[in-house]
C-alpha cells in the first residue's frame, strides 16, 4: 500500500522520467540506423568505382542500359530505360519507339563485330527527318558502306531496317543524298503514310533493304519483262520482334516475290532474323507456311492492295504472285550486287555514290560526313501523326 501511495503522489514525476527514457532510446536507435545506411552507401560507391561494364540492349520501348560491377562482389546493378519519345495513346498506331541512338551489332564475316548507331536528325514524321548511320569509321552510308554479307559462308546477309513492323510512316534510304540517310518519304510535298487495309495494321513485317544492291533501271529482268526500280533490293523480315528504324539485322533469305510496281520490277525478299526463335526452322520459302501459316498469302494481299485507298489500281506480280525459292532469290541478290558494283564505278551517276568503300569513285571523308549532318536540323520533337492514320480501309476482291 505504501508503494502505491508513493506512485500516486509522484505520478507527474514518473511520466516525465518515462518520456526522457523513450526519447533517449529513439535517439540512439536513429543513430544506429543512420550509421548502417552510411556504411552501405560507402560500400556501394567503392564497388561501383572499382570498375564497371555497361551492356546496351535494344528494346521496342527504348534503349535499355544495364550497368553492372566487374568486381568480385558483382552485387550492384543499375538499370535505366530511356525512350526517344512518349508513346501515343493509340495502342497500335505508329508507336514502335525509335531509339535516339540505337546500337546494332553484326558480323561482317571478317571476324570483327562493328557497332552501328542510328543518329536521328529533324523531327519524326516531317520532311526534314533523317536517320544517319554511324559506324566505327564515323558516319557511313547504310546503302554503300555496310557489307552485303554478315557471313558469306553461311549466306547470312545484313539488312537495313527502314520501317518497323506495325508502323505506317513510309521511310526509305535517300539514294540521291550523301550518305543515303533514311528519310520520310513524300508525295508532292506531303509525308506518306500507308493505309491500314483490313485486317492489317501498317506494315506487317519489318521492312527494309539489303546494302550494296541496286535494281538497275536500265536492265530488263528476263523473267518479269520489266526494268529494275532504281533502288536497293527490298526485304520483308518476318521474325517475331519489332526492330528499330536504322537497325542492322543479320538475316537469312528464304525466297522472293516479284512485284510489278507501276511497270517496274520490285523484288520483295522474304527473310528471317538469324537470332529469331524460329530461324533454325526456316530454311526455304516452303518452310514459312509450316511455321507461319497464312503469312505469305497475307503478304501478297498486302502488296496487291496497299495503294488502292490512295486511288491507285491494284499492283501486279510476276509468276502469278507465287514466291520463288531461296536459290532463286540468292541469284537475284548476286545480280543486283553486280549492278551496284558497276554503279559505284560511274563517274557521273544519277544517284549519290559517296562511300568509304575503296572501289568507290566518289570517296567519302570525315569533312563530307560532317557537312551532310550539318545540312540537316537538330533532332526535335515528333510532329503530329495524320488524324486518319488508324483508319481501317476495306478492299473487295
Amino acid at each position: 500500500m505504501g508503494l502505491v501511495l508513493i506512485a500516486k503522489r509522484n505520478k507527474p514525476l514518473i511520466a516525465m522520467m518515462s518520456a526522457i527514457l523513450f526519447t533517449a532510446a529513439l535517439y540512439f536507435a536513429t543513430r544506429y540506423v543512420l550509421s548502417i545506411l552510411f556504411m552501405v552507401a560507402a560500400i556501394h560507391t567503392s564497388s561501383m568505382d572499382s570498375g564497371s561494364e555497361t551492356v546496351q540492349f535494344s528494346s521496342p520501348r527504348g534503349s535499355l542500359t544495364t550497368a553492372f560491377s566487374s568486381s568480385s562482389s558483382g552485387a550492384q546493378r543499375k538499370m535505366s530505360a530511356n525512350s526517344e519519345r512518349s508513346l501515343h495513346t493509340r495502342p497500335l498506331a505508329d508507336t514502335a519507339v525509335i531509339h535516339k541512338t540505337q546500337s546494332s551489332k553484326m558480323s561482317t564475316g571478317a571476324g570483327d563485330s562493328p557497332v552501328y548507331q542510328a543518329v536521328e536528325r529533324g523531327s519524326l514524321y516531317s520532311l526534314d527527318y533523317r536517320v544517319f548511320i554511324k559506324g566505327p569509321q564515323g558516319i557511313v552510308s547504310p546503302w554503300h558502306d555496310i557489307p552485303l554479307f554478315a557471313d558469306k559462308e553461311k549466306s547470312v546477309y545484313n539488312m537495313i531496317v527502314e520501317i518497323p513492323r506495325w508502323t505506317n510512316a513510309k521511310m526509305e534510304m535517300a539514294t540521291k543524298e550523301p550518305f543515303s540517310p533514311i528519310k520520310q518519304d513524300e508525295k508532292k510535298g506531303v509525308a506518306r503514310f500507308v493505309h491500314n487495309i483490313f485486317p492489317h495494321k501498317g506494315y506487317i513485317w519489318n521492312y527494309g533493304a539489303l546494302p550494296q544492291t541496286w535494281e538497275d533501271p536500265n536492265h530488263v529482268v528476263p523473267d518479269t519483262g520489266a526494268k529494275g526500280d532504281n533502288d536497293p533490293i527490298d526485304v520483308i523480315e518476318i521474325g517475331s520482334k519489332v526492330a528499330g528504324r536504322g537497325a542492322v539485322l543479320q538475316v537469312k533469305v528464304l525466297g522472293t516475290l516479284a512485284l510489278i510496281d507501276e511497270g517496274e520490277t520490285d523484288w520483295k525478299l522474304v527473310a528471317i532474323d538469324v537470332n529469331d526463335e524460329n530461324a533454325d526452322k526456316l530454311n526455304d520459302i516452303n518452310d514459312v507456311e509450316k511455321i507461319y501459316p497464312g503469312l505469305l498469302a497475307a503478304s501478297v494481299e498486302w502488296f496487291r492492295n496497299y495503294k488502292i485507298p490512295a486511288g491507285k489500281p491494284a499492283n501486279e506480280f510476276a509468276f502469278n504472285g507465287e514466291f520463288k525459292n531461296r536459290e532463286y532469290a540468292e541469284k537475284v541478290i548476286a545480280e543486283t550486287n553486280e549492278f551496284w558494283k558497276a554503279l559505284m564505278k560511274e563517274a557521273s551517276p544519277a544517284l549519290n555514290t559517296v562511300s568509304r568503300v575503296p572501289e568507290a569513285v566518289h570517296q567519302a571523308t570525315d569533312d563530307s560526313a560532317a557537312a551532310a549532318i550539318a545540312a540537316t536540323p537538330e533532332h526535335g520533337p515528333s510532329v503530329a501523326l495524320p488524324g486518319d492514320v488508324d483508319k481501317w480501309h476495306f478492299v473487295q476482291g
